[in-house]
Formats: C-alpha cells, structure tokens, sequence
C-alpha cells in the first residue's frame, strides 16, 4: 500500500461524506483510507460504515473519544501505507493532490513533506480568514505555515515521534512537522491549491487563549530547542505578537525594545 489516508471525526457526520468522497474521487488509487470515529455521539460511524461497505480501501476504527491527537496516533497504527496524508472530517482534498505528492516522494528523496496552497470556504456567512504565509523554514519557526494535510512518509512520522500528546491543547500538526524538519530535508509546495479548508466558528483553534497559545509555544520551544537554536527570529513576525498588537492597538506604537521585552516575557 502506498498512502493511508487518516481521516478524524468527532461529531462531524454531516461533512464526513464531502471528505471521504474527496478521497474516492482521487486521479491515483494505491490508497486506503482509516476513518476514525473518536466517540462521535452522531452517525459518523454509520456514515463511514457506507463507505467500506462500498469499497474495501475504507476502513472505520472506532474509538472512545480521547481528542485528535490520540485519534490520528491509532489511525497510523491500524494503517500500513508507506506514505501519510491526514484529513480532517469536514475538509475536500482535490482530486489530483495525491497522485502529484506521491511522485514527488517517490522521485525526490531529499524531500520530507509535500504540501500546497490550502483554499478556505464557510458554509455560511462566517467570515473567512485564514493566512498561511509561504514556507520556509526560518518562517516556520515563527508561524506554522504547513497545514494538516501536508502528506510525509511513514518513517519520518515515526522518527518524529507522532503527534505529541502534550500538544492536546493544540498546534500538535505544527508541533509534528517541527520535529520531521529536525532531520536534514526539503519540503515540497505545490504550486496549486491541493486542500479546500473548511471554517467553522466552532473550530478548537479559534477557542485558543492568549495564555494557552503562550504556553503552546514554550513547549514547542522546549521540544525542538535545536532547530530553533539555528535561526534568530524577528519577533515582530510571532504570532504572539500579532495577538498582542490585535487586542492592545498601542503595542503597534511601542518602541523596538519595550516590544522585545514583551516578546520576551512571553516565553518566561
């Protein structure tokens, strides 16, 4: 098998079959797909028991709910691809994305992660807001500009650790994609979209205090103090910063050293 697609769901049936109909409809078939479904109160495992029904690459590991990390960890157990792609329940790959990452992968052996630009979308009259700024790996020390779609191989996943379950709080996809980069390796960007992200106002990363995204960001300092130790950051470009700048205007108006102390304090 080539790519286990890992897909998570917790009370998300309504947009299960957008995701899993996504995966059927790519131009690229050594696949199979573990759906997830982490104590879902809804019909999630009804939804995904008519998906294997239908086709045998789907497969449903049903768990009680222990939160996404837990979930994506069994996922990758239960699965046996050589590559990894996780989807979340209510996003829409395209139809052409995993064909095109795997022959990178396969072709490109120096590089680790294959990704590309994410397309947002609401149902409703939600507001979309979502920046990813273009990759590097200097920039992705500062904002994670990799999301959780991005497909690697197997054995970097497992080098890596996982996904960490300290991060329960959130960022473990940055927290995962930090610890691949650890080891010597490219990552890839496609230049067309390949994933349509879905906002919701529900969405656990909305709910993320300033004080529990300070600490999400000393354990990611804590767990990859290496790699951060090769680059200096300009912390104006911190998504701390900018939290601090939306909430508090005059941050904008400091000077250069009173915002560095500020920075600063923010990792103590």
């Amino acid at each position: 098998m080539k790519v286990s697609v890992i897909v998570t769901c917790y009370n998300l049936s309504r947009y299960l079959p957008e995701a899993l109909d996504s995966v059927l409809a790519q131009d690229f078939n050594d696949w199979e797909c573990i759906v997830v479904n982490d104590g879902s109160e809804d019909s999630t495992s009804a939804v995904a028991k008519g998906y294997t029904e239908k086709d045998s690459r789907f497969h449903l590991l049903e768990l009680k709910n222990g939160g996404v990390i837990r979930a994506r960890n069994e996922g990758v157990k239960a699965s046996c691809g050589e590559y990894l792609l996780f989807l979340d329940a209510d996003d829409i790959l395209f139809a052409d994305y995993v064909g095109k990452a795997v022959h990178i992968l396969d072709s490109r052996p120096d590089v680790l992660i294959v990704s590309g630009p994410a397309e947002p979308f609401s149902d409703g009259p939600a507001k979309i807001a979502i920046e990813i700024p273009p990759f590097s790996k200097d920039t992705m020390l500062a904002r994670n500009s990799l999301h959780i779609s991005s497909m690697l191989r197997r054995k970097d996943f497992d080098r890596a650790g996982g996904f960490n379950p300290d991060m329960a709080a959130g960022l473990e996809d940055w927290d995962l994609w930090l610890g691949v980069l650890e080891n010597d390796g490219e990552v890839e960007m496609l230049p067309d979209p390949v994933l349509r992200y879905r906002i919701r106002r529900d969405s656990r990363n909305k709910r993320i205090s300033n004080d529990t995204l300070k600490d999400l960001r000393r354990k990611l300092w804590e767990h990859h103090k290496v790699l951060y130790s090769k680059y200096f950051l300009d912390p104006v470009d911190t998504m701390e910063y900018r939290r601090l700048a939306y909430t508090n205007r005059k941050l904008s108006r400091l000077p250069g050293a009173r915002i560095l102390n500020l920075i600063k304090n923010l990792f103590r």
